[in-house]
């Protein structure tokens, strides 16, 4: 039977919405299932009711809704995840509140079960998850579940196309389910009913399947075992008791539910009847169990696979299931069997043990795995890289045991076919979980890597099995095991020189690797030599019968022997002198293995290393100061022939013989001479003209007879050979000159002929002259433009190229390598103590060859290089020695680097800061020289504090060049080396106050070196070192000198040459004066009046600042942040009581008479018996704007607070003015007086010249303010009105009347002085005698309302509201 409806009309819309809102509603509705047949709209009814035969419940009608909820709708649909949860929750919000309606509620929970059957992207999850916050979150009594069943009858009815019906019956499914999620499945009746209809569900389609059984077993694992026997089980066995050939993943997973949470239910006679076996772990179902997984497909990593495998492993059947059926059936898999496979071993290794793993790799497993990895087309390729990142899971785990992890890789390797896994696999497994190989494991895999190079036949295998075996014997966990690594070394030794029935492909790589194994195996030097001895032991066995020549079998027999020696003296040597053998030892076992690759290179180096080894190790005999003397100055130290060798193996390009040089450079760094340290600074060093690089392809025995001749007939030949090398050059490069000029003209000149046969008739012309185109014809226009075409064609090929300047020359990156190289071994000596003098000897070249690779940018790796070592050189601190290198040395070197800016001026933005470490790093060593001077003689730190200079060369340095960076506009020097001079604790430093002092406040300075003296002031007033080696006579006179500067500066601040950056550095600088302790030990050096201004006592010295600096505070000019923030700073620290806020500035009254303003101040405690008023009396009436400002100024006031935003006048004043006292008296201020806001003076207007200026009251009387504003009502007059305007006009007053009032002011003055004179406050008394001094006294008052009203004639607020007006005489 059809439903019933009425046709309805909407109300006529008046204006189309422009944001496609329209639209969306449309698109609701034939979601919703709304069609013409149902509901017809009307433009004609203005409040259409809708009458329907449906229940209220279940009305469809969107009507009333806002629209914004109703687009929440549409993002549940969104592809965005964050989108559809932020809808999600909007919507649950609103269900949830107070005001959403019956009908609101009832649309959402039908529009939600609707959308379940949306064929969207995205729409369902979307839905789905909203319905079951719904459901969760609103109570069963006011959203009841017949509600969620009668929206599923009516909009989820199966019917349509196919397509459609298929859809609803999933929106079915998804809105049963919400309601076994939420857990609203009380109700025994509505459980079976929701139990049966997501069964046939179930049944629709194969893909429902999985989520109909999900809800299923969620309702499993919710109900009791009483309802599940009386309600779930009846309906859910008869479903599940299915045979082999008719079970699924599905229905064989939720029936492993039922069995893990009711035994008893499905128990073992269950399991019989159905199966034939007593559960799913007995081997009889085995067979059938493996033929359902492996026929059976899975979209994805089925929860069956989890439950499968921890029965059989709890029962200890895994194995025999995994290795009795399920890798047999593997041995011809399908593209189904492999991949169903992979995702049950994925599955297994989340919970099984890992000693299982291992033995789950069988050979089958392994085979389908690398076959996939092979093709990388195949469609299971993802799933098998993510098998292998599971098994590297396995592996990385902490807890694993050695044994389970040596176990893994053993079959991993064996059962894959491919010893070399990576490389057939392409892939980068085995490279990838070396790292958190354990050591049994990487003895493991080394033994089958062995096994697998002596038996194979494969040559590229074997060659990647031993590169990744040289890789192993540097593994961090094989470190200390030196014995192995011998061995292994020993087998690399045998494949590479020792066995020739290898193949030459093999046996190359095989002595590449033997030179990689060698290439610093070890990290400490110890383990080093112990590892080379073992390895030279076992090689030794195999030389004898070797092929190699006798000559070289001769040169090993020699070595073996000087080795032999070398170990038993070093058995007896003590631990200290141990390492001159450890040395020799590594460098004869060394070239040794050389031997064999180098045989011409390593016996000279070993001759030589015999020479120096003897020197040595010779013991003292009784000689002759005489022959000892000349044998010293003939015969180089042994230090200075091995560092010889070592740079000429460093010039080679090897890495393994750099990585020996390194390796033994850790030995003698500690024991360097000058002389050897100056070989290598020679080849770092840019100004020798000497190339340092020896051709590496020179002949060897050219090389020997060299060095045999003597020095005398050696430096001849070497002259001689640069001669002939120049004029060869000379030759060569005028050759090519002139070859370059005869090619380069030879072109030009075809060219000219060229273009001359392409002119024609025109080619008689000269270069000069052109040709008229004008009188050409098209023809010849055209043949013209293809003649000269074909000319410049020709030119362009036959141009030489230019050389490519974006690369050097191979001469120069040849000795850029080797300039890296030895940078290499400077940088091992900055981590020992050197001493003074190697150091001083290592920055000059370092910072010589930085200014020559600083502007090259193809030299910018020994740019860095060289930047990094030096400084770590200039930052050494502690030193070996101290008695190498003079202070003569020190103060020419330190000149050499201030002499750099001049000469290199065009480098200083490079290398500035570089030049600032190595000045500071020699002042640092002229410090260390002084006090190791002062030690020895018995003298404390304190020498320099007779007034004298300690290093007067250092001193004058820095002093003559810092005349030079402020007195010339252009210095070069940089600022951060004297800055950084004044912060060392140097006490010659303090002898540049004076210096500075002119510098900071000098009429002729530029302006920025100005602030950059007072920055150096500040950083010296720091350096208690420097102030306390000045003496206190000294140092007074200093300080006096800076106040006095210092004051004239903040006198005249205001004007356009100081800038308040100058002036914020000075109040910083004088601050830091204040604070430091060699200042307060000073006698009249204190800032403060008291001793209770917690400085010192006495203010002699800084009284005038102090007058000064209360004069700036009135004037108001601090009123940028940092200034302002400095000033107050500094103004407390001096006892001044200033308040935090911006000053006001200040109008004084000109010498003619002009406009004058009144001030809201606070009285200070230097106020002295009201004096502030009668000095700005007669500051006033002299008509000095100075002299106002300066008797203003003498009580420390500080100008005007913001306007008070509380409604009545004052308060918030009183209460800031009662924080400052309490402040104040916490601090041990005790003699302040705050202001207190509490009257209102009205200003006159501007006064003739010729008329006398009234006096400017500054303080007042409070017993008198009520009789002023008695007699200020009687004589004000009416008020004029002039184009909207109101002007307050004052009434003339008797002169009788104005002397009254001068008169009584005056007594009251005296009498207040009188009072604060005879009392004088104390510490103690000052509370109560404060409060009545402040209840005595009132301060002027200026708002920004008063200085309108001033200025345009309309009454301040402030006047309007307290409807009193008043004037001054």
């Amino acid at each position: 039977m059809k439903k019933k409806t009425v046709k309805t009309e909407a109300p006529a819309e008046t204006e189309t919405p422009s944001n496609g809102s329209e639209s969306k509603e449309v698109k609701a509705r034939e979601l919703e299932g709304e069609s013409e047949d149902e509901t017809v709209v009307s433009d004609k009814a203005p409040n259409p009711v809708v009458k329907a035969s449906k229940p209220a419940s279940n009305t469809k009608s969107s009507k009333g809704l806002n629209q914004q909820f109703l687009d929440l709708f549409w993002n549940l649909a969104d592809k965005d995840a964050s989108a559809r949860l932020s809808a999600s929750l909007e919507i649950i919000k609103q269900i949830e509140s107070p005001l959403c309606s019956e009908s609101q509620l009832e649309y959402s929970i039908g529009r939600l079960v609707q959308g379940l059957a949306s064929s969207r992207e995205c729409a369902r999850h979307g839905y789905y998850i909203t319905l079951v916050g719904i459901l969760k979150s609103v109570n069963a009594t006011r959203l009841t579940n017949k509600t969620v069943h009668d929206a599923i009858k009516d909009r989820l009815e199966a019917e349509g196309s196919k397509r459609e019906r298929i859809d609803q019956h999933v929106g079915q499914v998804l809105a049963y389910g919400a309601l076994v999620k939420s857990g609203r499945l009380t109700d025994k009746k509505e459980m079976l009913q929701v139990v049966d209809h997501l069964i046939i569900g179930s049944k629709v389609k194969n893909y429902i399947q999985p989520v109909a059984y999900g809800f299923l077993e969620e309702l499993c694992q919710q109900v009791d075992k009483g309802t599940f026997n009386e309600i779930v089980w009846p309906a859910l066995k008869k479903e599940l008791s299915l045979s082999w050939e008719n079970q699924t993943f599905d229905t064989l997973n939720l029936l492993l539910v039922v069995h893990n949470k009711f035994p008893k239910v499905v128990d073992e006679r269950f399991w019989k009847s159905v199966f034939g076996s007593s559960s799913i772990s007995d081997p009889e179902c085995f067979s059938e169990l493996t033929t359902l997984i492996l026929t059976h497909s899975s979209p994805g990593d089925h929860p069956l696979f989890t439950r499968l495998g921890s029965s059989l492993s709890e029962s200890g059947k895994l194995l025999d299931f995994w290795s009795g059926h399920l890798e047999p059936a593997l041995e011809s898999p399908t593209k189904l069997k492999s991949v169903t496979a992979m995702t049950m071993l994925i599955s297994f290794l989340k919970f099984v043990d890992e000693e299982m793993v291992g033995k789950m790799l069988q050979k089958n497993m392994m085979s389908v795995i690398v076959t996939i990895l092979q093709t990388k087309d195949d469609s299971s390729f993802e799933l098998a890289d993510s098998t292998l990142e599971s098994i590297k899971t396995v592996l990385a785990r902490d807890t694993i045991s050695p044994e389970a992890q040596t176990s893994i890789m053993e079959n991993l390797l064996n059962n894959s076919g491919h010893v070399a896994f990576d490389k057939n696999t392409n892939t980068r497994f085995i490279a990838n979980v070396s790292s958190f190989l354990k050591k049994e494991t990487i003895v493991s895999m080394v033994d089958i890597y062995r096994s697998f190079v002596a038996e194979s036949s494969r040559t590229q295998d074997k060659i990647t099995l031993i590169q990744h075996l040289t890789k192993l014997i540097s593994h961090p966990a094989m470190q200390r095991e030196v014995d192995w690594k011998a061995s292994q070394l020993v087998f690399l030794a045998q494949w590479a020189y020792f066995t020739p029935t290898a193949s030459k492909v093999f046996t190359s790589a095989a002595k590449e690797n033997f030179q990689r194994a060698l290439d610093n195996p070890c990290k400490k030097l110890e383990d080093l030599s112990t590892f080379l001895s073992k390895a030279f032991e076992q090689v030794n066995q195999l030389v004898p019968d070797s092929d190699i020549s006798d000559e070289v079998k001769a040169l090993w027999n020699n070595l073996q022997k000087d080795v032999q020696k070398i170990q038993k003296k070093n058995r007896t040597t003590k631990q200290a002198d141990s390492w001159t053998g450890q040395f020799f030892l590594v460098m004869y076992i060394s070239m040794g293995f050389e031997l064999l690759r180098q045989p011409a290179l390593a016996s000279e180096v070993i001759a030589e290393l015999d020479t120096c080894y003897q020197k040595a190790n010779e013991k003292e005999t009784k000689k002759s100061k005489a022959a000892k003397a000349k044998e010293v100055e003939t015969d180089p130290h042994w230090l200075e022939v091995v560092t010889d060798i070592l740079l000429s193996l460093l010039s080679r390009n090897q890495h393994l013989l750099r990585s020996i040089v390194v390796s033994v450079w850790s030995l003698l760094a500690e024991h360097i001479t000058p002389n050897a340290l100056q070989q290598v600074l020679d080849v770092i060093d840019p100004s020798k003209k000497e190339t340092p690089l020896v051709d590496a392809d020179e002949d060897v025995e050219s090389d020997l007879s060299d060095e045999e001749d003597g020095p005398e007939e050696e430096e001849e030949a070497e002259q001689k050979e640069v001669e002939d090398s120049e004029a060869e050059e000379d030759d060569e490069g005028e050759d090519e000159f002139s070859d370059g000029m005869d090619e380069e003209e030879t072109i030009t000149d075809k060219l000219r002929m060229k273009i001359h046969e392409a002119l024609g008739d025109s080619a008689a012309l000269t270069d000069t002259e052109s040709v008229d185109i004008d009188d050409l014809s098209d023809g010849q226009m055209e043949s013209l433009d293809k003649a000269l075409g074909s000319a410049f064609q020709e030119f362009r090929k036959a141009r030489p190229l230019r050389k490519n300047v974006n690369k050097l020359p191979k001469e120069g990156t040849a000795l850029m390598h080797f300039r890296l190289r030895c940078l290499d071994l400077m940088e091992v000596l900055t981590d020992k103590e050197l001493s003074i003098g190697l150091s001083a000897a290592a920055m000059m070249p370092l910072l010589s060859l930085l200014e020559v690779t600083v502007k090259e940018p193809l030299q910018k790796p020994l740019m860095d290089r060289t930047r990094i070592v030096l400084r770590k050189l200039t930052n050494i601190r502690r030193f070996a020695d101290s008695k190498d290198i003079g202070m003569e040395d020190l103060v020419k070197l330190l000149q050499i680097l201030f002499s750099k800016p001049y000469a290199k001026r065009t480098l200083m933005p490079y290398i500035s800061e570089d030049l600032v470490q190595c000045c500071s790093f020699v002042l640092r060593c002229t410090l260390h020289l002084t006090r190791v001077s002062d030690s020895a003689a018995g003298l404390t730190n304190g020498k320099g504090k007779d007034g004298h200079v300690e290093v007067d060369g250092v001193y004058q340095l820095y002093r003559s060049n810092l005349s030079k960076f402020f007195l010339k506009r252009d210095s070069p020097v940089p600022f951060g080396v004297f800055s950084r001079a004044l912060v060392y604790p140097w006490p010659d430093a303090g002898f540049l106050v004076e210096s500075l002092i002119e510098y900071a406040f000098g009429p002729t300075i530029l302006k920025n070196r100005k602030l950059l003296a007072v920055q150096l002031l500040t950083a010296l007033f720091r350096n208690s070192t420097a102030l306390s080696a000045m003496g206190q006579p000294l140092l007074t006179k200093r300080l006096h000198s800076l106040l006095q500067s210092s004051q004239r500066v903040v006198e005249e601040a205001g004007s356009e040459s100081t800038k308040p950056k100058y002036l914020n550095e000075l109040f910083i600088l004088l601050r830091v004066v204040l604070l430091c302790p060699e200042v307060a030990k000073l006698k009249g050096s204190s800032a403060s009046a008291s001793p209770a201004g917690g400085v010192g006592t006495g203010a002699q010295l800084w009284e005038p600042f102090k007058a000064a600096l209360t004069v700036f505070t009135a004037k108001g000019l601090g009123k940028q942040k940092d200034l302002r923030k400095n000033h107050s700073l500094l103004a407390r620290l001096m006892g001044l009581a200033l308040d935090e806020t911006i000053t006001a500035p200040v109008r004084a009254t000109a010498a003619a008479g002009g406009r004058s303003t009144t001030t809201k101040s606070s009285s200070s405690s230097s106020l002295k018996g009201g004096k502030v008023g009668t000095a700005a009396k007669s500051a006033r009436v002299n008509g000095s704007k100075a002299a106002a400002a300066a008797a203003e100024g003498e009580s420390g006031v500080m100008t005007t607070t913001k306007k008070p935003k509380s409604n009545r006048p004052g308060d918030k004043e009183k209460k800031e003015a009662k924080k400052r006292r309490m402040t104040a008296s916490a601090e041990g201020f005790t003699d302040v007086t705050f202001a207190q806001v509490d009257m209102d003076i009205d200003v006159p207007p501007e006064v003739n010249d010729n008329e006398p200026e009234p006096p400017l009251v500054a303080q007042e009387v409070v017993g008198h303010r009520k009789k002023r504003s008695k007699e200020t009502g009687k004589s004000t007059a009416g008020i004029q009105n002039t184009n909207g305007n109101q002007v307050e006009s004052l009434v003339e007053v008797k002169e009788e009347k104005s002397k009254n009032k001068k008169k009584k002011t005056k007594k009251n003055d005296k009498s207040l002085q009188d009072e604060e004179t005879s009392s004088p406050l104390s510490a103690v008394d000052e509370g109560s005698a404060g409060k009545k001094l402040r209840k005595r006294q009132t301060t002027v008052e200026t708002t920004a309302d008063d200085r309108r009203g001033e200025t345009t004639g309309t009454p301040s607020p402030a006047k309007k509201k307290k409807k009193r007006k008043s004037t001054i005489d």
